[in-house]
């Protein structure tokens, strides 16, 4: 009896260390839908929520495959910001935070009524794990008692739907929105933007106030301002933008644009900040004599700034002179990784007197300008030292005249 129970107790804990719920398996995932059977009629585009979850230890890379019948457009989307089309996801090792995909697909004009059969893959980048999923579609004709789809009553329209600015910028849209319906209703607004992009409402005239509804009257009209920052760092390039309005069972959408241009930021340096040692802003010179100086110059924005000319204020009777005197193009530093070089030829005066004078360049060009003053010291030419020691005998022989008549008293 005791063999027999000692046989059935290893055959059970044989069984519970092979469960699949006991362990742990390094790499793994789940790719799943919770409406694998969708009906649909042909003038109609399927959106379908298709969900998955890194359940192993580690983050992992997953592929993502279409295959069925030809014509139908089929694609995976962002459910954040439809549009953006995707071929992979990147999955961090946390099964409760699972990341949503969207598979969508068009009939293709003239589809007949019947089953339609797509699978959708999902491999990992070495291709060591894969998940496949059958989505069936159920294509229905249209019938002549179909109720078509109710016209909404709430209009939008823009004077601007594309902004173009800087990187920085924020674009802002003046949106104005119409209630056609008998009866005043509550608006609520919301955006798509692109990812990592902020976004908010305010009344047009009261900027400081942000909302995310309004009220409008009866067969009335409300302007809205929908403002839209980009992230730092920002490409340039044309961005979709989607504002949205809703009131009861009434929706209604306006693709906007917002069209990033490259910054433009000058920097002017002296040879000791930049390189770290050699001139500083305060420098040295002597009365008609020139004087070299070494103006570095960079562009910290991220679009080439063109035709850059140089100018100087000086003290009367100086000579400024800049090589070269004009830059054609300089480009962004981040693709030169070095600044640009301009030597500086200061001279002062040939009869300057001594002492500290400001000297002012300046760098021009139409998309930016910056200056940089200069503390410029003229030290005493030989000229003046002769003079002194002049001054100096003339003194001493008065008074050692004054002494010999003293002594002779």
């Amino acid at each position: 009896m005791g063999t027999r129970f000692n046989a059935k107790a290893w055959g059970v804990l044989l069984l519970l260390l092979g469960s699949p719920v006991l362990a742990v398996a390094e790499r793994s995932f789940l790719f799943y839908t919770e409406y694998p059977t969708v009906v649909l009629s042909p003038d109609r585009e399927l959106s379908l929520d298709v969900i998955l979850r890194n359940t192993g230890v580690s983050s992992e890379t997953i592929a993502l495959e279409i295959t069925g019948p030809t014509g139908w457009n089929a694609r995976f989307e962002t459910t954040s910001f439809p549009i953006l089309q995707i071929s992979a996801v990147h999955l961090r090792a946390d099964a409760e935070k699972p990341t949503t995909v969207r598979f969508k697909a068009k009939p293709p004009s003239g589809a007949k009524s019947g089953t339609y059969t797509f699978t959708l893959t999902a491999r990992t980048e070495d291709g060591k794990l894969s998940q496949s999923l059958n989505v069936r579609v159920v294509l229905q004709p249209t019938t002549a008692t179909a109720e078509t789809e109710k016209e909404t009553r709430l209009v939008l329209s823009v004077n601007y739907p594309s902004l173009e600015n800087p990187a920085g910028r924020d674009f802002t849209y003046d949106i104005t929105i119409r209630n056609q319906a008998d009866t005043e209703r509550v608006v609520n607004l919301r955006a798509q933007v692109p990812f990592l992009w902020r976004a908010y409402f305010t009344p047009r005239w009261q900027t400081d106030t942000r909302i995310t509804s309004i009220r409008i009257s009866a067969n009335a009209t409300e302007t809205v301002r929908f403002v839209v920052t980009p992230p730092v760092g920002v490409a340039e390039g044309e961005y979709p933008l989607v504002f949205v309005a809703q009131a009861d069972s009434d929706v209604a959408s306006l693709e906007l644009k917002a069209v990033v241009t490259g910054t433009y930021d000058l920097r002017l340096g002296t040879e000791a900040e930049v390189t770290g040692q050699g001139d500083t802003r305060n420098i040295r010179a002597q009365e008609g004599r020139e004087r070299t100086f070494t103006l570095y110059l960079w562009n910290a924005g991220t679009a080439p700034i063109t035709n850059i000319s140089f100018y100087a204020t000086k003290p009367s009777g100086w000579e400024v002179t800049f090589v070269p005197e004009k830059i054609e193009e300089l480009p962004p530093l981040s693709l030169t990784l070095k600044p640009e070089k301009v030597t500086v030829k200061i001279k002062p005066a040939a009869r300057a007197i001594p002492g500290d004078y400001q000297v002012s360049l300046a760098a021009f060009s139409m998309q930016d300008r910056k200056t940089m003053d200069l503390r410029v010291t003229v030290a005493a030419g030989m000229g003046w030292g002769w003079v002194g020691v002049g001054v100096v005998v003339v003194v001493v022989a008065g008074l050692t005249g004054i002494f010999v008549r003293l002594g002779r008293r």
